[in-house]
């Protein structure tokens, strides 16, 4: 049973996200969805379900965090879900010596701003509010799997970093019942992972053989949402078919 019934979730406009705020919708949950584009909002929102409510935030815009959250807290009437989504990859091949030496500072910013600064500020607004309305919430950040691997680059920096805050802020909170965890997906079928619909599922670095799938994401989001998780604290949990065994 999900502990919650009002949800936020950041980048849900496609892929994880959308798959997620779907769930909490066919949960009972009223959820607003957040992302860049009013246009790709309102038909994910419609995709999901009439208590789907989109608003418009880059998640990256950091200042706008606090306000953002109690702009969503408005609508809802409230909120004891968050769920952080949004993320974006690096604009270069940082896994090749050649895009590692040819990174720009904004460009390792831009991705620091969007998977770390943005996780931060958001639980930190989130987490305020829970405390001056005294809810016992959750909030769960989807990480990556790159944080349990060689860091080359910014991408793989910034899912350590949002690794490390999920268990920080985990165990920070707990006493207060606000529980923070993380999911760190492999690879997942989609358009971030340049795989369309339609196109095999075959995957060959991965054990099982084949992408993830956003419902499977999305299923494991909704256990550690639920109350038969409330004893997991500050955990990341993999969901990559193997893939970052070595």
């Amino acid at each position: 049973m999900i502990k919650g019934n009002k949800a936020i979730v950041t980048g849900a406009s496609r892929g994880i996200g959308f798959a997620i705020a779907k769930e909490l919708v066919n949960a009972g949950c009223s959820v607003v969805i957040t992302g860049r584009n009013e246009k790709t909002l309102k038909v994910a929102a419609e995709k999901i379900g009439k208590t789907a409510i989109p608003m418009v935030w880059n998640a990256s815009d950091i200042d706008l965090a606090a306000a953002k959250i109690n702009e969503a807290a408005e609508i809802l009437g409230g909120f004891d879900i968050v769920v952080n989504n949004a993320g974006i990859f690096a604009q270069r091949n940082e896994w090749s010596k050649t895009g590692l030496l040819q990174t720009t500072v904004d460009e390792w910013q831009s991705v620091m701003k969007t998977n770390t600064s943005a996780i931060f500020f958001t639980m930190q607004a989130a987490v305020n509010y829970m405390l001056e309305n005294n809810i016992k919430g959750n909030i769960l950040n989807v990480t990556s799997v790159a944080g349990y691997e060689p860091v080359y680059g910014a991408y793989g920096a910034s899912k350590i970093a949002a690794t490390g805050l999920t268990r920080g802020w985990g165990k920070m909170f707990a006493n207060d019942g606000i529980t923070i965890n993380g999911i760190a997906p492999g690879p997942v079928a989609t358009e971030m992972n340049n795989w369309h619909e339609g196109d095999p599922m075959k995957h060959d670095r991965i054990p099982f053989g084949r992408f993830a799938t956003v419902e499977e994401i999305a299923k494991l989001a909704m256990y550690l949402l639920s109350e038969e998780a409330q004893m997991v604290c500050g955990e990341t949990v993999v969901l990559d078919g193997g893939y970052a065994i070595r």
